[in-house]
């Protein structure tokens, strides 16, 4: 990955990490160290990165050595990300080069074990699978394109997470 690519997501800066979106950065740039943007905001705790690059597509399990974003988030204890990667369809069940899943990092009786054995045991709704079969299918364009969907406004604003 770029170093112009990763530092924003390093250090947080929802500035210019909107900048990078805005002018069409590859969500997907890869470093065999660091992995994808969403891997570097989600190592960093960067909540604010993170919901950025879900909104404009990044891919939620992408991984790096079979480590998911959600493995990262689950390690630093953020419950938020967590919650947020959930939503946005990260596999619970995703195991690493380790054969460890995301709760298995997560700190026993912590938020984030709590949240994640909530999830690893609760199918999500047929509501929140369509939510993620329309975002997946329309990609990086999602935020473009909801806005002319013929569709009412409030399920538009589901579909952008609002």
């Amino acid at each position: 990955m770029e170093i112009e690519i990763a530092r924003p997501y390093f250090f947080g800066d929802i500035g210019e990490c909107d900048l990078l979106i805005a002018t069409g950065a590859r969500l997907e740039a890869y470093d065999l160290y660091y992995g994808t943007p969403l891997h570097v905001a989600c190592a960093n705790q960067h909540t604010h990165c993170v919901k950025e690059l879900l909104n404009a597509g990044a891919k939620v399990n992408a991984a790096r050595l079979h480590e998911t974003p959600l493995h990262h988030a689950a390690k630093n204890t953020q419950v938020e990300m967590v919650k947020m990667l959930v939503e946005f369809g990260a596999n619970v069940h995703a195991r690493d080069q380790h054969n460890r899943r995301p709760v298995d990092y997560a700190a026993p009786g912590s938020p984030s074990a709590t949240c994640l054995h909530f999830y690893e045991t609760t199918p999500m709704t047929l509501q929140q699978l369509s939510r993620l079969a329309v975002r997946r299918t329309l990609g990086t364009r999602a935020l473009g394109v909801m806005g002319q969907l013929h569709v009412p406004k409030l399920l538009i604003r589901y579909l952008c997470y609002q």
